[in-house]
């Protein structure tokens, strides 16, 4: 959510909570709730909060030797998602779904699987965002995917389209994020 989105509607609306609600469509919708405050418009990018109920969230940073360790508060990490929340995989792309989709090997769950989503989040202290536990902020994606207006577009792909056109020699798409529209 922008947050110059939630300065307008804070200072509209002051007395109704506003809610900042993370989750990937591979899971059940929301996995993480923020209730956001104005303490928060300091921030460059708001929290996006703590797990919901059911949820189990991991930031975990792949070292040189392809294994994966759980990030330190403050570190920032890709975001994996567990419990009940996760998704059955992809339907009728196998491949996919076990890039994906990985065995939890932190507990047992009423799935067994982690969900890889793709996005990098800061793990803040507790009291950043007002929440008394650590909590996520959302930084971006690992990969160059991107959504404009809820659409998943790969930026690479566009650029291999591009490329194929003639007076085309090279190409780069980036994403321009323009306050307050």
């Amino acid at each position: 959510m922008p947050a110059e989105l939630s300065r307008r509607w804070l200072e509209a609306v002051p007395h109704a909570r506003l809610l900042n609600a993370y989750g990937p469509t591979e899971c059940s919708d929301d996995v993480t709730h923020h209730t956001v405050t104005a303490g928060d418009l300091g921030l460059l990018r708001l929290p996006i909060g703590t797990p919901i109920v059911n949820a189990r969230l991991y930031v975990l940073r792949q070292e040189d030797d392809g294994t994966w360790s759980a990030c330190d508060v403050g570190e920032t990490g890709e975001l994996f998602v567990g419990g009940v929340v996760v998704g059955r995989g992809y339907l009728g792309d196998d491949e996919r779904t076990r890039e994906a989709f990985y065995r939890d090997p932190f507990g047992t769950s009423p799935t067994g699987r982690l969900y890889r989503t793709g996005d990098a989040v800061r793990l803040l202290p507790p009291g950043a965002g007002g929440e008394d536990r650590p909590t996520l902020q959302y930084l971006g994606r690992v990969d160059r995917q991107v959504k404009i207006a809820g659409v998943r577009m790969e930026l690479g792909e566009i650029e291999a389209v591009l490329q194929r056109h003639p007076a085309v020699r090279a190409a780069a798409v980036v994403v321009h994020e323009y306050p307050g529209r």
